[in-house]
């Protein structure tokens, strides 16, 4: 009896083995001892010595699997220890009668008809591996791997069906937390839209006071500070939207052609006087530059850059913010670019680096009551340029000052040739006569204050309710009678830029010229998009910055009659 225990304390060691070797001893028995061998009557397994039977009653004795002994040639099936009939639905004799039958209870009948076509093509290199369906709904795991003889081959059968419905229980949860991100994302979107619709007016309605006061009434520091708050509150509400559009994985990159010197331009008009006015010297620097133009989403590029001179700016208080461009390498049409933010401010402490591009985060309480934000800047950057293909390096030490660093590889593009001609928009002259304009807007508050801030500045301007009452003024009117369109986007019974596209598509000569422009509460670069898809001249993202749309108008209408 210890012999015995020995020996199954050493099958237990090299199970696997043991059981292929078992097997190819059985078949060589079972091929020489045919005619003196009997079966029993309810399994078909061969009778052998009291051991060997303790041993097939041992391997067998989990019900969740079966091992069956198939020979090569012919895929004629030897024997079998385990529950074969209780996994496959058939019996060991029905297996031996025809090898095919262990294809019979699967929910997928062409899954056998593709099994047998691989083991057919199968040269034994590495196990053949399957999941099988069954029409009980129940799982298994099908793998047949070759015998260390190799006229022979071990099939194993496993139930695999607690980790199928572990694995649905996953995609459950995953599906719920993705609808929940998507109805987050969904709601912030609406409340987006909700935020800025009135935000437009209370920022109109302190332009418009500001041109009532006197510029030494006492007032006025209340308005300015005022659209000082609205500013920042609007600067919230589109950092937590962008970061929960990355979330969600609707962040759409342009790939258009932009200089980068005169993006360059752009950040030292911005930030040049400010810096100055600050006692802070700012410099735009160009190193190596040879190639000016490439492919990419400058916008979304700009964003990052001016975050990081942003940030540059109001931890400096004295010393220099420089912006390096840098051309690492050129080949192949492609240019490896690094653009550095290099400050003399505060800097930062070693621990939070390794911190500073989670959400939420700040150094500590103080900055956000000293220079306020949400701490989501540098994750909505470090987030962007990821998806550019590129990465942020940062460094910096305390009372020294900070280096933001992207690196990008982008595609080189040609010069546009319709750039080589500079415009100069400074040179533009007020129109000839007043400028008359058709708006379509449902608020009637945001209506009434572009009404009388664009009327102070000369324009006639007529109110349509929704897109459809828009489109049939403009379709009414003589030609040439409208200098421009603004369009809000999201509007009753016909949307701005379906009204756009009727427009656009009306048989007369001033349908394809006249300027359109949106004026929404849609503000991401997509919804851009749309509107100039839509044939609309430009997007502008409420609230509206009255000066900038009045510049825009003087000279889209001067170019139009001039074309007229």
């Amino acid at each position: 009896m210890t012999a015995i225990m020995q020996m199954l304390t050493f099958l237990g060691d090299h199970f696997y083995f043991v059981l292929i070797a078992f097997f190819e001893i059985l078949a060589a028995l079972a091929l020489l001892v045919w005619p003196k061998c009997r079966r029993t009557a309810h399994a078909g397994a061969f009778l052998l010595p009291e051991e060997e039977q303790m041993l097939l009653q041992e391997i067998g004795r989990d019900a969740s699997e079966a091992f069956l002994l198939m020979r090569r040639y012919d895929s004629m099936v030897l024997g079998a220890v385990g529950d074969v009939q209780a996994l496959l639905g058939v019996s060991l004799q029905q297996l031996q009668d025809d090898v095919t039958a262990m294809y019979r209870n699967i929910k997928n009948p062409e899954l056998g008809s593709r099994m047998e076509r691989s083991y057919r093509a199968w040269r034994c290199e590495k196990p053949l591996e399957y999941e099988l369906e069954m029409a009980d709904g129940q799982w298994l795991h099908m793998s047949i791997a070759p015998c260390r003889n190799p006229a022979y081959e071990l099939v194993h059968f496993h139930r695999s069906t607690a980790m199928h419905e572990r694995e649905r229980g996953y995609e459950q949860r995953l599906d719920k937390a993705e609808a929940a991100s998507q109805f987050k994302t969904s709601f912030l979107f609406r409340m987006s839209h909700e935020i800025r619709t009135p935000m437009n007016g209370i920022i109109g309605m302190l332009t418009l006071m500001k041109g009532k006061i006197p510029a030494d009434h006492a007032a006025m520091q209340y308005v300015e500070k005022a659209e000082e708050l609205s500013d920042h509150m609007l600067s919230l509400i589109n950092d937590i939207l962008d970061m929960s559009r990355i979330e969600a994985g609707k962040v759409e990159l342009e790939n258009a052609p932009f200089s980068l010197r005169a993006f360059g331009k752009t950040l030292d008009d911005m930030f040049a006087r400010q810096m100055e006015k600050k006692g802070v010297a700012f410099a735009v620097r160009y190193e190596e530059l040879t190639a000016d133009w490439v492919l990419g989403d400058s916008l979304r590029l700009n964003q990052v850059v001016i975050n990081f001179i942003s940030n540059a700016m109001k931890f400096t208080s004295e010393g220099s913010v420089t912006v390096t461009f840098r051309q690492m390498l050129l080949q192949g049409g492609k240019l490896d670019l690094m653009i550095r933010v290099k400050d003399t401010g505060v800097g930062m402490k070693p621990e939070f680096l390794e911190r500073i591009f989670k959400p939420f985060e700040q150094e500590d309480a103080s900055t956000t009551r000293r220079f306020g934000g949400t701490g989501l800047g540098m994750a909505i950057s470090d987030q962007m340029v990821r998806l550019m293909g590129g990465q942020i390096v940062v460094e910096s030490q305390p009372d020294v000052g900070s280096e933001f660093t992207v690196f990008l590889s982008l595609p080189v593009a040609s010069a546009p040739q319709e750039e080589a001609p500079q415009k100069q928009p400074a040179q533009i002259e007020p129109v000839s006569r007043p400028m008359r304009l058709l708006m379509a807007e449902d608020n009637e508050i945001n209506a009434m204050i572009a009404v009388e801030i664009l009327q102070e500045r000369g324009a006639q301007i007529e109110v349509a309710e929704n897109g459809k009452i828009a489109e049939e003024k403009f379709a009414a009117s003589p030609a040439g009678y409208y200098d421009a369109v603004l369009m809000d986007v999201q509007m009753p019974v016909m949307d701005g830029r379906a009204a756009a596209r009727s427009i656009r598509a009306m048989p007369r000569p001033d349908a394809q010229r006249v300027p359109i422009y949106a004026l929404s509460a849609d503000a991401f670069v997509e919804d851009e998009r749309l509107s100039r898809e839509a044939g609309m001249n430009g997007h502008l993202s409420k609230p509206v910055n009255f000066d900038e749309l009045w510049k825009i108008l003087q000279q889209a209408v001067q170019e139009s009659r001039q074309t007229n």
